[in-house]
């Protein structure tokens, strides 16, 4: 019996801690956020551009080079 208390309470517990880790703090977790989220913004000019072939090639090589 205690032992499936004491199970019962350790369930329990996981389940109010959720996901929450003792690595990072929620605003170390959102700066993280927000800087993955700049640097894929701009890189997304890049994408773009290599879409639309509108960035010019480098005339330095013979070789295909982007």
């Amino acid at each position: 019996m205690r032992l499936a208390v004491l199970f019962g309470l350790l369930v329990g517990v996981g389940l109010l801690t959720g996901c929450t880790g003792v690595v990072k703090t929620p605003a170390e977790r959102s700066n993280t956020y927000a800087q993955v989220l700049d640097m894929d913004t701009r890189q997304l000019v890049d994408d773009w551009d290599m879409v639309w072939l509108a960035d010019r090639q480098y005339r330095l090589t013979r070789w295909h080079t982007r």
